[in-house]
């Protein structure tokens, strides 16, 4: 006899307005659910991910720095006589740090070159996989996109974390002495 309703759909002109309307509703005794609080749940939820993974590249990151200063080290050990006939000839100490900061950073853009591709075909894999499901649920475009200025950005950073790691061993080098690394075996 008494014709009830479940619930009701309120259409808003303008974005800026929802949470006012919605406030509204509330004080007239209404439970109300609006597409900017799914948003914003959406938004936090995404954040926890970006945190997550930024927490893993983090992690990662440092243990690249690690291994390309374990690496510079290991550089130095072997090449002790080639650093000391060098700084014996009259080489400077700074032509000397310089060569290891480019060896370092080296290493980091051959790095970063390797992430820049393994992003990229993660990536067309990902639009690949999502192109043919998207297309029959009506979606269409690709949800992964790389910018060029992303990769330079990349490789650019690579290449400072080379020679951020490699900039305590060569300055070890710097400090051998000629005369004991030419006697070095």
């Amino acid at each position: 006899p008494k014709f009830c309703y479940s619930y009701a759909q309120v259409k808003v002109e303008d974005i800026e307005y929802v949470d006012e309307v919605a406030n509204v509703i509330r004080n007239m005794g209404y439970n109300v659910e609006t597409n900017a609080e799914y948003l914003d749940s959406m938004k936090g939820q995404f954040a926890i991910v970006q945190a997550v993974l930024g927490g893993i590249g983090a992690v990662s990151l440092l243990v690249a720095a690690i291994g390309i200063a374990n690496t510079m080290m290991m550089s130095i050990y072997e090449r002790t006589k080639e650093i000391g006939v060098i700084k014996v000839l009259g080489c400077s100490l700074r032509n000397i740090k310089q060569m290891f900061l480019i060896e370092a950073g080296f290493i980091g853009l051959i790095g970063g070159v390797a992430g820049n591709i393994l992003s990229m075909l993660l990536s067309f894999g990902i639009n690949t996989v999502a192109g043919s499901m998207g297309s029959s649920m009506g979606f269409e475009g690709d949800i992964s996109y790389i910018p060029i200025w992303l990769v330079l950005a990349s490789l650019g950073f690579a290449i400072f974390v080379g020679m951020a790691a490699g900039y305590f061993p060569a300055l070890r080098a710097m400090k051998l002495s000629p005369l004991a690394a030419i006697r070095n075996e």
